[in-house]
Order: C-alpha cells, then sequence, then structure tokens
C-alpha cells in the first residue's frame, strides 16, 4: 500500500512539473466546458440536440488514449532522465509499478465518461442511453488506457518520438467516428472493430437505438479485445525494459 501511494505521489508531481502534461489535462477540460456550455445556448435546437450523443461518445473514445498518452509520457520521461534506474534500486518492484499506474488510470476511465456526461447533460438534458448503460461503454474500451501508456513507453525513447507515435495510435482510436456518417447496412461497417475503439462505439449505437443486447455484446466483445492488446503490450513492455523483473 505505502508503495502504491508512494507511485501515485511521483506521478502527481510529474505531471504538475510538466508542460506538456499539463495542457494534456487542461485541454481534456476545455472540452468538457466548450459541450457544456453549447447546450446551454442550444438545449432547444433539435438540430445540435441530434448531435449530443456523438459528442458523448466522441469525449468518452478519446478519453482513454488521451490520459493513456499522460502516463504514456510520465514513463518515457523516466527512462529519459534516469529516474527508471534509481527507481530500479528501490524496494518499488516494477511490476508494483506497472500494477498501480494500470489499475489507477482504468479506476479514472471508469469514473472520468460519468462524471463529465453527468456534467455536460445538465445543460443539454438530453442524454439518450441511461447512465449504467454508459458505464458498460467506457468499461468496454477504458483498457485502452494502459495500452496506449505502454505502447508509447515501450517504443518511444524520448518526448518528441512519443508525440509521434501518439498521434499514430490517436488515428486507429478515433477512426470509429466515421461511422457516424456511414450507412447502417455499409457491409465495411464491421472493418471498424479492427479498432480497439470501434467495439465501444457500437456498444454505444447499440444502446441508443435501443437493442441492449447488442450493446452488450459489442461492450464485452470491446472488453476482450482490448484486455488481449493489454496483456501484449505488458509483456512486451516487460521483456524489454524489465528483463531482470
Amino acid at each position: 500500500m505505502n508503495a502504491s501511494a508512494s507511485i501515485i505521489a511521483l506521478d502527481a508531481k510529474g505531471i504538475m512539473r510538466d508542460g506538456v502534461m499539463l495542457i494534456n489535462v487542461g485541454l481534456s477540460a476545455v472540452v468538457i466546458a466548450v459541450i457544456t456550455v453549447l447546450g446551454y445556448y442550444h438545449n432547444t435546437d433539435a438540430t445540435m440536440i441530434a448531435w449530443f450523443p456523438f459528442l458523448i461518445i466522441m469525449s468518452v473514445i478519446t478519453g482513454p488514449s488521451g490520459f493513456g498518452f499522460l502516463f504514456g509520457l510520465l514513463m518515457v520521461d523516466e527512462k529519459d532522465t534516469g529516474v527508471r534506474n534509481a527507481l530500479a534500486v528501490t524496494p518499488i518492484r516494477p511490476s508494483t509499478m506497472l500494477a498501480t499506474r494500470t489499475v489507477l488510470l482504468i479506476a479514472y476511465l471508469l469514473a472520468w465518461p460519468v462524471g463529465t456526461v453527468i456534467i455536460m447533460n445538465m445543460t443539454w438534458q438530453a442524454l439518450p442511453i441511461t447512465y449504467t448503460e454508459l458505464l458498460v461503454v467506457a468499461a468496454s474500451i477504458a483498457l485502452m488506457g494502459p495500452v496506449t501508456s505502454l505502447g508509447v513507453a515501450s517504443y518511444a525513447s524520448n518526448k518528441v518520438e512519443a508525440l509521434a507515435l501518439f498521434k499514430f495510435i490517436s488515428f486507429i482510436i478515433i477512426s470509429p467516428l466515421a461511422l457516424k456518417f456511414i450507412e447502417d447496412d455499409a457491409w465495411y461497417r464491421m472493418l471498424f472493430l479492427l479498432s480497439p475503439a470501434g467495439w465501444g462505439y457500437m456498444s454505444f449505437d447499440a444502446f441508443v437505438q435501443g437493442d441492449q443486447t447488442m450493446g452488450l455484446v459489442f461492450a464485452a466483445g470491446g472488453l476482450v479485445f482490448n484486455f488481449v492488446l493489454l496483456m501484449a503490450c505488458i509483456r512486451y513492455y516487460q521483456s524489454t525494459l524489465y528483463k531482470t523483473d
């Protein structure tokens, strides 16, 4: 427990002293604020209300990659500054640090969508699904957070490389948002399930249409898909960076 508390304190200090990381956190809050303000002025506009579900799923999908990148930057910074080598001689095991960050990130990514949607819906009053269904959708893609952080930390040697890699990861993750503009009967819709976020989008869309069964099926598929990715990322990360662990 003390080791986990030390890791959390270390990460908090790392975020607070790094401008890039603070901007990443700040932008997330700005997006929610903008959507909330739009609702205040347009909550009686039928055209704008029709776009509210898309704004919700966009916020839910981009959260895991954004905050995953935040933790990935912390890990890259530790490697770049030699902090990781210093931590290697402390009583804190690398596996403990990895587990603490993973659990913390997942917990945050379950709470973040529900909390932010509650705020946005205060002005919109147009939530198309229940909060329980929203939590199910969030759970189906929450593992994208640690997948992103481990992917960035494994392949990037510095922050410049991390930013370039994050752009590529972000493109893959946000690609399912294109489903908004694709016909429901298009044969290639299922190709978007190759994206870790595609399952979450499909789950959300099914819940919006009132199909709870398919909503749960897609959510379960997303959970399994992202869990497999996470296990692969953990194995690769440990094999390359913690060979002695």
